[in-house]
């Protein structure tokens, strides 16, 4: 008898300590990106720490999230996923999500300037007609194409058109230089907002940036998207996360100048991030 009470007793003490092991694992949230640095990974454990989330941040490549997904649906490893371009989002492609957002963060490309320069850029046009560039990341360079490519749609119909658009991409061509340090230091460079600001502008304080299109409602932008996986163990964590992150990157400078964001204009003119992926390939 002595034995069984003490089987019983081994039972509910495991009951117990299952109890208590399950808040602390319903208080998780995986998050699996290709881009983030420390400064970034440290605002997201802030966040989640004040809303009790026990983060774990993976480091993959958007291929390599995208195999899991299709390997393990129902359980991939991670509740929330965030891409940091409009490339890696391809990488999504005919993938079912509970939420996505494929424009949760807009990247400005644009033109980084040295201010003692006497170079006065007005417009993209101005590194295919008037002054030599090189390119600070490996981002700004396709992005542009692909607005281009959008913004020059017409041109299989218009002749004057098709040639204006060969004309600027033949001249992005002859003006291109190779990014090294002393272009660093005095040349043009084409690059994406948080490119100037985590990089270009601690290297050489003096550098300006410039959206290059004159009206900044009419800038071209890569983006950072995010995405609720289908099956999440921890739904409810990651849309608190979520909700979270609009709200800082909505209200708080910091936050968005920590990921080189901008904030969301009331009025978008921009192409989607589809349109431009459908126009990338042409």
């Amino acid at each position: 008898m002595a034995k069984l009470y003490f089987v019983l007793l081994l039972v509910f003490l495991g009951g117990c300590a299952i109890e208590e092991a399950q808040p602390q694992n319903d208080a998780q949230l995986v998050i699996a990106q290709d881009f983030m640095n420390k400064d970034q990974k440290k605002v997201l454990t802030k966040i989640a720490k004040r809303q009790k989330i026990q983060l774990n941040i993976l480091d993959l490549t958007a291929n390599e999230i995208r195999k899991t997904l299709r390997k393990y649906p129902w359980d991939p490893g991670f509740d929330l996923v965030l891409l940091g371009s409009l490339n890696a989002q391809k990488s999504m492609k005919d993938l079912r999500f509970q939420y996505q957002e494929t424009t949760f963060g807009i990247i400005p490309i644009g033109i980084s300037y040295v201010t003692d320069s006497v170079v006065k850029v007005k417009h993209f046009k101005d590194l295919s007609e008037n002054y030599l560039w090189a390119p600070a990341d490996s981002y700004a360079q396709t992005i542009l194409s692909a607005h281009l490519s959008y913004t020059y749609r017409n041109r299989e119909k218009n002749n004057a058109v098709n040639k204006a658009y060969k004309n600027f991409k033949r001249g992005l061509k002859e003006h291109r230089l190779a990014f090294d340090n002393y272009n660093l230091q005095n040349t043009l460079l084409l690059c994406r907002y948080d490119t100037y600001l985590h990089y270009l502008k601690k290297e050489v304080p003096s550098r300006k940036f410039t959206y290059a299109l004159q009206n900044k409602a009419d800038y071209y932008a890569d983006y950072l998207s995010l995405y609720i996986v289908a099956q999440s163990k921890h739904y409810q964590n990651a849309k608190k996360m979520l909700r979270f992150l609009h709200y800082l990157r909505a209200n708080n400078a910091k936050f968005r100048n920590v990921f080189g964001i901008i904030e969301k204009p009331r009025k978008r003119k921009q192409p989607t991030p589809h349109t431009l992926l459908k126009f990338q390939e042409k």
